[in-house]
């Protein structure tokens, strides 16, 4: 009975923790999806295949709107940096105008291993957010 109860908790920690890794940026998810049908907002969208095996490798996507056309849209991905800064092993952030601003997030899910990226060009008030997924991802080193 005992054997059982440890196999089952030791069960539902893995399950656990392995959602946890899925919902780890939940809300930049959840916010470029909301992007892909908005209007004057620009989304591209790269997918990259292993030749070979024809299985996902890497899928790029853009998000790019201008603060003057959306001006509300960067509080948005600001707020949802925020939320999911936690879940992240890799941020870098600075400071511009006396906000501090995100300028790369990484996260781990599952075998995926998921970037996040802001830049925020102030000559035209232009913001592109980079969302990049490499699927089956194995850290080589530090910097991979």
């Amino acid at each position: 009975m005992k054997t059982r109860n440890l196999i089952l908790t030791a069960a539902l920690l893995m399950v656990g923790s392995w959602a946890g890794d899925l919902l780890a940026q939940e809300n930049l998810n959840a916010l470029m999806k909301k992007c892909e049908s908005m209007e004057k907002v620009n989304v591209d969208v790269i997918y990259d295949k292993d030749r070979k095996t024809k299985k996902p490798v890497k899928e790029v996507i853009t998000i790019t709107f201008s603060r003057k056309d959306n001006p509300k849209l960067l509080d948005e991905f600001l707020d949802a940096f925020r939320k999911d800064k936690e879940a992240a092993y890799k941020v870098m952030e600075s400071k511009t105008d006396g906000k501090v601003m995100p300028s790369f997030y990484r996260f781990a899910a599952g075998s995926s291993d998921i970037s996040f990226s802001l830049e925020y060009m102030l000559r035209n008030e232009e913001i592109q957010i980079t969302k990049i997924e490499r699927f089956n991802f194995k850290e080589e080193s530090e910097w991979g």
